[in-house]
């Protein structure tokens, strides 16, 4: 067995690999995309109540919706007054400070990294035919 054939076998089994891990991935990605709807994007202002802590407040179709920022809501800059904010045309009160949702994101990125991972196995495993 010559290392054209090594490098082939390994490539076909992390292109199955990435395969099989990817697909989902893609998949589920599209679900949370399709459950969620889209976002679009709106000016939030940033302001801080008596107790010193930051309310985000934002207006769709003429409703002034507020609520306060956690630690979970990651702001870019934590001086800024205003920001973008994204909000579901389906739910306006829910507002996000990311166009994606961490689990759509997290789902989209395993399934490029697996997909890619087996397209570049498919290639390898096609070297011994071709060399």
């Amino acid at each position: 067995m010559s290392i054209l054939d090594t490098i082939g076998i390994i490539g076909e089994m992390l292109s199955w690999i990435g395969a099989i891990i990817g697909i989902p991935f893609l998949i589920a990605a599209l679900i949370i995309t399709a459950i969620d709807g889209p976002r679009t994007p709106t000016n939030v202002t940033v302001v801080e109540d008596l107790d010193q802590q930051r309310i985000a407040i934002w207006s769709v179709k003429e409703r002034t919706y507020t609520r306060p920022l956690t630690s979970r809501d990651d702001l870019r800059n934590h001086d800024s007054t205003t920001v973008t904010g994204y909000v579901p045309e389906r739910r306006p009160d829910r507002l996000h400070l990311h166009k994606r949702s961490h689990p759509e994101r997290l789902c989209r990125t395993l399934a490029i990294t697996m997909l890619s991972t087996a397209a570049v196995g498919f290639l390898a495993s096609l070297l011994p035919m071709v060399w």
